[in-house]
C-alpha cells in the first residue's frame, strides 16, 4: 500500500485504480468498476481541493506530487471508502433478492420493516 492516491490523466478523464477508487467512492460518489475510477477534466479542482482540504497525499502522474507527511489521512479514507463500499454491494445484493420474493412475503417483510422503525422511533424519543 503506497498510501498515496496515484491519479492518472487519460484522455479528457483523470483515473485512479485499485485501493485509490475506495477514497474517490466515500468522497464522490464516485462508481467504481473494474478496480478504476474517474472523472472529467472539469471536475479536477474539486476533487484536488478536498483532497488537500483532508490532508489525504496524491501525485498527479507526470505533475504534481502532494504529502502532508505524518498528517497524511489516506488509511483513514480508504477504510472509510472500504465500509461505504461494502455497504453499497449489500444494499444491491439484498435489493436483487428483494426482487425474487412473491409479493405475500413483500408484504409480512415490509410490515415487519414497519414495525422496527415505528419502535427505533419511539426508543430514540
Amino acid at each position: 500500500m503506497n498510501n498515496i492516491i496515484k491519479i492518472r490523466k487519460i484522455g479528457k478523464f483523470y483515473n485512479v485504480f485499485d485501493d485509490d477508487c475506495y477514497i474517490l467512492y466515500y468522497l464522490f460518489n464516485y462508481k467504481i468498476k473494474q478496480s478504476r475510477t474517474g472523472f472529467p477534466i472539469s471536475a479536477y479542482n474539486k476533487v484536488i481541493n478536498k483532497l488537500e482540504e483532508l490532508c489525504i497525499d496524491y501525485e498527479v502522474l507526470g505533475e504534481t506530487k502532494v504529502s502532508f507527511k505524518n498528517k497524511n489521512s489516506y488509511n483513514k479514507y480508504l477504510n472509510r471508502g472500504i465500509e461505504k463500499y461494502k455497504i453499497e454491494l449489500n444494499k444491491i445484493n439484498l435489493e436483487d433478492r428483494l426482487e425474487k420474493l412473491s409479493e405475500k412475503d413483500l408484504k409480512n417483510l415490509y410490515k415487519l420493516i414497519e414495525e422496527y422503525v415505528c419502535a427505533r422511533e419511539f426508543s430514540n424519543s
